[in-house]
């Protein structure tokens, strides 16, 4: 099922006591996991049908949501409204896992489920159940992209605290952190919720472009065959007006659809 939702009221955080208690998964249920693919646009842009059909494709195909944020409530600025709606969705307990991913991207192959790149990622993990989000870098440090995250109660706690981490620093009068800064340094302070966090290679949920050759330690940039190309900061690597735009149209024509 494909869902557009425009959200506009203001999420009320909550404390959570039982961190440790999946709250998405009745134990009637036993089918495949549950999905949710999120993203958000909060302007206008020339590539919105192309990634919007891209999505919408993509989740039609594997049975997963689709849901889509158009205006901004974040009190803290727009870039946090990604951490809202996973709060929202995860509190919602419709699903077992959520993938957040910017709207500047596409989805190259969509061949790929994203529950066999979650248990592949998992697979070497001594404790699995014990893993709330799979993260990756680039050659910045993190990079929040395009992150998956279980519908957990402990990973609500971890979004919290990682918003209080910016409020924090407000307070005490340093940098206003954006989304990303706030998530890095929260994990740099390795915390109790940050042991729930895992990095896997860029190149599995977060591949950037030749035009765009900030990788992680891998070093792999976005091949044909790769799961999704995230064109992050085309505007500082690529010299047009429309930078994005234009690598969009550009690897378009790369997308794997294997329509049946």
């Amino acid at each position: 099922m494909v869902t557009c939702l425009v959200w506009v009221f203001t999420y009320s955080e909550r404390h959570h006591d039982n961190f440790s208690a999946p709250i998405s998964a009745p134990e009637e249920y036993s089918g495949p996991p549950r999905i949710a693919i999120v993203t958000f646009i909060t302007s206008e842009r020339s590539f919105i049908h192309t990634s919007l059909k891209n999505k919408d494709f993509y989740a039609r195909r594997h049975g997963y949501d689709l849901i889509v944020d158009y205006e901004s409530q974040a009190t803290r600025g727009t870039t946090w409204l990604k951490f809202d709606m996973v709060k929202r969705l995860v509190d919602a307990g419709k699903h077992d896992w959520i993938w957040w991913v910017d709207f500047d991207t596409l989805i190259t192959n969509t061949t790929v489920r994203l529950e066999d790149i979650i248990y592949e990622s998992l697979a070497n993990v001594t404790a699995p159940e014990e893993i709330d989000l799979l993260l990756t870098d680039d050659c910045n440090g993190l990079n929040d992209g395009s992150f998956i995250v279980r519908s957990s109660k402990r990973s609500i706690a971890f979004l919290v605290g990682v918003s209080a981490l910016h409020d924090t620093n407000l307070l005490e009068g340093k940098n206003n952190l954006n989304d990303q800064e706030a998530m890095r340094d929260y994990l740099a302070l390795k915390g109790p919720l940050t042991k729930h966090a895992l990095m896997i290679p860029q190149n599995k949920i977060n591949a950037f472009p030749e035009e765009i050759g900030c990788y992680d330690a891998e070093q792999k940039k976005w091949e044909k065959g790769m799961f999704v190309i995230h064109f992050a900061g085309a505007w500082a690597h690529v010299k047009d007006k429309d930078a994005t735009g234009l690598l969009m149209r550009k690897y378009e024509s790369e997308i794997i659809w294997d329509r049946k």
